[in-house]
C-alpha cells in the first residue's frame, strides 16, 4: 500500500447498497477512511453492533484502519396528518399551529414540538418542508400559535419544521439518541455526531453523559445546521472534538446562497483551532442514479478541499446509490487532482487560504518538522502520538508532507482517520514495552518497510515526547535514513 497523492479523507454513509462485505472491501481499497452509520434509520441495537463488528472485520481484511461514527437523529419536528392527506394554504392567510392533537386542515396542524408555543415569538420564522413554505408568528395564545403565510403552498402529512430564529428550550439530545449513544459505546464507535447543536453547553452536557457511560474514549462530532450554531460558532469549536458543515438544514435554515460562505468559515474556524473538518451533503448527489459525478459536484468538492477540510461525505450515494464502488472511485480521483495541486501551491509558497494557527509548543515544534523535512526532501514526517494530538496539529500546519502516525492504540488509529494527510500506523508492540527511542523508531520504520510507505535510503523525519508513550507533548525531531 503505497503513499499516494491523497490527503482529504473520504466519509461514507452504510446502507442497503453497500452492506455486502464484498463492496464494503472494495471501498475501502479504493479511498473510503471512514464509515457514517445513520441512526435514524438503525433502530435495531443488536443490528447496530453486529454491523459494527462487521465494518471492523472488513477493515482488516482490506489493511485499512478504518474509523466508524454514528450520527445521531436528533430532535425532527415535525407536522401532523391532515383530513385529506394534505390541504393548500395561500400567501397573506393566517395559520395556526398548535401542538394540541388535532387533524390538520385549511386552518390549523398539530406541531410535533411540545414547546412550541413557549419557545416561538411574534415575528419569528417557520420554514415547512425545506423552505418550501415560510409563516411568520403573528400572535400566540395558550398552545395555537397564529401564523401569517408569506410563502404558500401544499401542507402534507409529517413535513418537516425548522425554527432559525427560535431559541428551543429542547435538548438536541433526545431519548432515541440516548440509547442509540448507549448501543455505540457498547459496539466501540470512534465518534458519534450530535445533531441540531445550539451551544458548546450542548457539546459539553454530551461530553459528560458519554464520561459517565465509559464513552470517555468516544470522541463528538458537532454539526452545524442552525442559525444558532454559527451565531455560537467558537465556542462549539472549542468544545468539540470534530466539525461537520451539514448543509442540508444549514440550508434552510440561513438561505442557500449563504451556505457557501458559511462553509468557508467553519473551516476556517476549525483549522485554527486545530479541529478536523467535515463537509457534507450532496456532494455527488447526482451519482445515486448515474455512473459520473456532473461538472458542479466536481467544482463543489474540489472548493471544499481548497478551503482546506479534513474530509469530506457521501451520503445517499453510497447508501442507496447504484454504484456505491464507483461514486468513492470518483471522490478519490477528485481529492488525488486537488490534493497534489494543493501541495503545488504549497511548494511554491502561494498564499491560497492561509490560516494562522493558534500558538502551542506542539504547533511550533510540528511547522519545524514541515521546515526541517521540506529542505531535506523527506518522504514523510513520522509524528508518534498516545493521544493523536501531534498528528492533528501536522496536519494543520500546510505540510506537504504526508503524516505517519505511529500509535499503540488501535482506537487512535482509528480516531486518526479523518485527519487530513495523517496515515496511522499501529506498532506491534506497546510503548510501555519499548525502552529506547531508536528501538520505537526502528520497530515504526520496519512497519513502514513492510507497508510500502517508506523504503531504502527514504528521509523521515521523526517527532516524539520523551519520555516514551506519555502524553505531555513533543519535545524532539530528529532526521534519519532508512536503512
Amino acid at each position: 500500500m503505497k503513499i499516494t497523492n491523497k490527503k482529504t479523507k473520504i466519509i461514507a454513509t452504510i446502507g442497503p447498497a453497500c452492506k455486502d462485505s464484498s463492496i464494503l472491501k472494495k471501498m475501502i481499497k479504493m479511498g473510503v477512511d471512514m464509515f457514517r452509520i445513520n441512526a435514524s434509520h438503525n433502530e435495531d441495537s443488536d443490528n447496530l453492533v453486529n454491523l459494527i463488528e462487521s465494518l471492523r472485520m472488513t477493515s482488516v481484511i482490506a489493511e485499512k484502519n478504518t474509523g466508524i461514527f454514528l450520527d445521531l437523529q436528533g430532535p425532527k419536528i415535525r407536522l401532523g396528518t391532515f383530513e385529506k392527506g394534505e390541504v393548500l394554504i395561500k400567501k397573506k392567510q393566517l395559520y395556526i399551529l398548535t401542538s394540541r392533537q388535532i387533524i390538520g386542515n385549511s386552518e390549523a396542524s398539530h406541531i410535533s414540538y411540545e414547546n412550541f408555543y413557549q419557545d416561538v415569538s411574534r415575528n419569528d420564522i417557520i420554514y415547512i418542508d425545506d423552505g418550501k413554505i415560510i409563516l411568520k408568528v403573528e400572535s400566540i395564545k395558550n398552545k395555537d400559535v397564529t401564523c401569517i403565510v408569506v410563502r404558500g403552498g401544499k401542507l402534507s402529512d409529517n413535513k418537516g419544521v425548522n425554527l432559525p430564529m427560535t431559541e428551543m428550550s429542547v435538548s438536541p439530545f433526545t431519548n432515541k439518541d440516548r440509547n442509540d449513544s448507549l448501543n455505540a459505546i457498547k459496539a466501540g464507535v470512534d465518534y458519534i455526531a450530535l445533531s441540531f447543536v445550539s451551544s458548546a453547553k450542548n457539546i459539553r452536557d454530551f461530553r459528560l453523559f458519554l464520561n459517565k457511560n465509559n464513552g470517555n474514549k468516544v470522541q463528538i462530532i458537532a454539526k452545524i445546521e442552525r442559525q444558532k450554531a454559527i451565531d455560537n460558532l467558537n465556542e462549539i469549536i472549542e468544545s468539540a472534538d470534530a466539525i461537520m458543515v451539514a448543509r442540508g438544514d444549514l440550508g434552510v435554515e440561513v438561505g442557500v446562497e449563504k451556505v457557501p460562505q458559511i462553509q468557508k468559515e467553519i473551516i476556517y474556524r476549525s483549522n485554527k483551532q486545530s479541529k478536523p473538518v467535515i463537509v457534507a451533503t450532496q456532494m455527488l448527489e447526482s451519482m445515486i442514479t448515474t455512473e459520473h459525478a456532473t461538472r458542479a459536484e466536481v467544482s463543489d468538492v474540489a472548493n471544499a478541499i481548497y478551503d482546506n477540510c479534513d474530509a469530506v461525505m457521501l451520503s445517499g450515494e453510497t447508501a442507496v446509490g447504484n454504484n456505491p464502488v464507483q461514486v468513492i472511485q470518483t471522490m478519490a480521483s477528485i481529492c488525488n487532482a486537488v490534493d497534489q495541486h494543493l501541495d503545488e501551491l504549497i511548494a511554491e509558497n502561494n498564499t491560497i487560504h492561509k490560516f494562522k494557527l493558534t500558538h502551542s509548543v506542539a504547533t511550533s515544534f510540528c511547522k519545524a518538522a514541515s521546515q526541517v523535512a521540506s529542505e531535506n526532501n523527506a518522504k514523510a514526517i513520522m509524528a508518534f502520538t498516545s493521544s493523536g494530538n501531534t498528528p492533528l496539529i501536522a496536519s494543520k500546519t500546510k505540510t506537504p508532507h504526508t503524516i505517519i502516525a505511529p500509535t499503540d492504540e488501535r482506537y487512535l488509529c482509528c480516531r486518526m482517520s479523518i485527519y487530513r494527510g495523517v496515515i496511522p500506523l499501529l506498532l506491534p508492540k506497546k510503548f510501555q514495552e519499548i525502552t529506547r527511542w531508536r528501538d520505537m523508531i526502528k520497530i515504526a520504520v520496519d512497519e513502514c518497510k513492510n507497508l510500502n510507505y517508506l523504503k531504502k535510503n527514504d528521509i523521515a523525519v521523526i517527532t516524539a515526547g520523551i519520555p516514551i508513550g506519555q502524553s505531555n507533548g513533543i519535545n524532539s525531531i530528529r532526521i534519519i535514513s532508512v536503512d
